[in-house]
């Protein structure tokens, strides 16, 4: 796919961890920015990132016709994942269908969707790959609406819209990151937390390295409709936060259950689209030690 220079890409939940930093490196791209925003007190933050704001909210499906221009591409990072149990049909799934039915009409080139590994289930099955069977009727909400809005996204698609759908793992960066920094603060104050067992496996990438996968999903002639795990690697968590434990001076704990060795097939991503990693899990690490060992 050949772009025009200053391609303007639509991003939902850009002021959020993980939309943050795929819009901050589209726009280090050369790429013009449309941040999607739920109120005008959010337009000083986009301009100051050399963004544009659209406001919209994804709680409010109907509020969300947003001057989508032909040509365009929409990249949909926003999601809800809060305790308020209507907002996760609402978001995750209408607003999914009515951002892409806009998208559609509006002739946009190409949709995609950040979605996630949990589609496949809370307890991860082991060994899932794109093709395995989506979990609509998860007890967890989150998994299960995240789901229903694939197979909404799908709905639209079969009437036209070119659509990608990136599922990542746990995604990891020393900043601005729920499985990152964040995490780090939290075995800081409360320890290793209980339900982790060190031993349990799980689907892992990097932020930076979703940022890539997305541009690819973006632009690669050979990502048209179709969806990719969004992982680099399966990490057990005694390597993933055994070491920040151990600079935080916090025991390890073993709950009294089996580890959970929720792995996924890695590699459609690379040999369809050519996707190389730009940061390392040990990369990674090292930053996330760093920051345990930085005095608080």
């Amino acid at each position: 796919m050949i772009l025009k220079r200053m391609t303007t890409v639509l991003v939902t939940g850009a002021t959020g961890h993980v939309g943050y930093q795929l819009a901050t490196r589209l726009h280090e791209d050369g790429w013009k920015v449309r941040a999607v925003v739920r109120s005008p007190g959010q337009f000083d933050l986009v301009n100051a990132q050399g963004w544009e704001p659209v406001l919209g909210d994804l709680a409010q499906p109907q509020s969300l016709k947003v001057p989508l221009e032909e040509g365009d591409f929409v990249l949909h990072c926003a999601a809800y994942a809060g305790a308020d149990k209507p907002l996760y049909q609402t978001v995750n799934v209408e607003a999914t269908r009515r951002l892409a039915d806009l998208a559609l009409h509006a002739k946009v080139r190409r949709f995609v969707h950040i979605s996630t590994i949990s589609v496949h289930g809370n307890e991860l099955p082991s060994r899932v790959d794109e093709e395995s069977p989506l979990a609509t009727t998860d007890p967890e909400p989150y998994c299960s609406s995240k789901a229903l809005g694939e197979l909404a996204l799908g709905e639209i698609r079969a009437h036209g819209l070119e659509t990608v759908v990136l599922r990542p793992g746990m995604i990891t960066n020393v900043v601005r990151s729920q499985w990152g920094n964040e995490m780090v603060e939290r075995i800081r104050t409360k320890g290793w937390p209980k339900s982790f067992h060190p031993d349990d496996v799980q689907p892992w990438v990097q932020t930076l390295n979703l940022a890539e996968m997305s541009r690819l999903a973006l632009t690669h002639p050979e990502a048209a409709n179709e969806t990719f795990l969004a992982v680099d690697r399966n990490v057990a968590l005694r390597e993933f936060y055994g070491p920040i434990a151990d600079a935080l001076g916090q025991p390890v704990l073993v709950p009294d259950r089996a580890p959970q060795l929720s792995t996924c097939h890695v590699g459609k991503i690379s040999t369809k689209l050519g996707y190389k990693p730009v940061r390392s899990f040990e990369e990674t690490m090292d930053g996330l030690v760093a920051l345990a060992k930085t005095p608080h």
